[in-house]
This record gives C-alpha cells, sequence and structure tokens, in this order.
C-alpha cells in the first residue's frame, strides 16, 4: 500500500462540498461512473439551485429524475435522494452536520437508517464527509480485496471488517482513494493490466493464475522487488 500511495496521490473529490452534497453524490454514484455521477450532480444543481435538504425535500422525483439522468438509473435514485432530504428536514432540522457529530457507529446506524442509504454510502459519508477511519468499500475495492486474499468472504461487512484490521485508522481514507485509483487504472475487472502493476509480486491472484502460466525465463524477468 505505500507503494500504491506514492503512485496514487490521494485526490479529494469531496474539496468545497458539503456533507448533505456528499450524501447526494454518493447515491448518485451508485452503479455508473465517476464521470456521469458528476455531471448528474451539477446538472442537478444548475437545475434545482443549492443542493440542501429542504429544496430537494421540496421537489418532485420527476423534477430530480430529468436532473440527474446522466447518472443512470435516475427513476430509481430520484425518489431515494428525495425521500433521504426530507428525512434529513424532518428529523435532524436539515443537518446532517448532527448526525455527523454523533459516534461513529451511532452515525453509521443513524445514516442507514435513512432512505436508500447502504453500508457503502454510510461510510463513504462518514470517511470523506465525517473524518471518520471508516474504509468504504466499492467495485474495485472488493474486486482487489478478493485477488489480495484478504478474506475468502465476499459480502461487504467481512471486506470493511478485513481491510479496517488490516489498515492504520489513519491511513484508511487515503489508502480507500489508492486501491479505488488502482482498479481504475491497472486492476480492472477485465484484462487487468498486471505487466505494469508495481505490486503484481505480492498479488496472491497474479501468482496464482498469472505468473505460473510464463514460462521460466518470462517469469524471472517479469517478477518485481516487493515493497
Amino acid at each position: 500500500m505505500r507503494i500504491l500511495e506514492a503512485r496514487y496521490p490521494p485526490k479529494d473529490w469531496t474539496t468545497g462540498m458539503t456533507p448533505f452534497e456528499v450524501l447526494v453524490s454518493t447515491i448518485l454514484s451508485q452503479s455508473t461512473t465517476a464521470a456521469n455521477e458528476r455531471r448528474g450532480l451539477e446538472d442537478l444543481r444548475r437545475r434545482v439551485g443549492s443542493i440542501t435538504p429542504d429544496r430537494l425535500a421540496g421537489t418532485s422525483d420527476e423534477e430530480i429524475a430529468r436532473a440527474i439522468w446522466h447518472a443512470g438509473l435516475a427513476r430509481q435514485k430520484a425518489p431515494r435522494i428525495r425521500a433521504t432530504a426530507a428525512a434529513i428536514r424532518d428529523k435532524w432540522d436539515g443537518q446532517l452536520e448532527r448526525i455527523l457529530s454523533l459516534p461513529t457507529e451511532r452515525a453509521r446506524e443513524e445514516l442507514m437508517a435513512l432512505p436508500g442509504v447502504s453500508y457503502k454510502t454510510a461510510d463513504v459519508v462518514l470517511a470523506m464527509a465525517g473524518g471518520r477511519p471508516t474504509f468504504p468499500v466499492d467495485t474495485h475495492i472488493a474486486r482487489i480485496a478478493g485477488r489480495w486474499e484478504l478474506t475468502r468472504r465476499k459480502d461487504y461487512e467481512s471486506i470493511r471488517g478485513a481491510l479496517e484490521e488490516w489498515t492504520p485508522p489513519g491511513k484508511r481514507k487515503a489508502w480507500h482513494l489508492a486501491i479505488i485509483a488502482h482498479g481504475r487504472a491497472l486492476c480492472k475487472a477485465r484484462n487487468p493490466r498486471c505487466e505494469d502493476c508495481p505490486v503484481r509480486a505480492d498479488c496472491d491472484w497474479y501468482r496464482r493464475s498469472r505468473l505460473r502460466k510464463q514460462p521460466p525465463t518470462a517469469r524471472k524477468h517479469g517478477s518485481s522487488t516487493k515493497g
């Protein structure tokens, strides 16, 4: 991870965003690309104005769906966003910060009680908006954790637990971002670019599925020094 952290310096995509915007952005990110999620958020801001619980709770599902269509699944995401905004407005006086001021596990429970907020969404908000040492798990992280054989189980909580046990609390945000960057750049679901990977010598999946298939000469020259 020290190698990956150096290769992919953290790029905090939440810079300049309110905690509620981080929450909405994370809901939009479900089952789409980062570029489409960001375009959906920008279009939502242009169409409805400031992205606040009060504003979105008072906006129709149809209007929200038209604004976020670039993010995909707009008909499913729009009512989740509006219901979540209404819940924050009604229970928390429109202040998501009140949830984030709670102890981590309690804050996680309250976030997950909001409509449409999953384990991953709650952990992203806690880590990126609340500064809490959670380790959110997206598809890239789940794939790489499996290839590194950090856990044999594939459910979200098992992967998150393994990563948090393995990672110093102060490094979780940076390493979360570095693994995602690595998954997008090299360790792809299909046709991973193992020949360009700086940590392939430590990767269980590479040793098992790729290195064994190489002739001895290529295997010798293709290995890298462990960090």
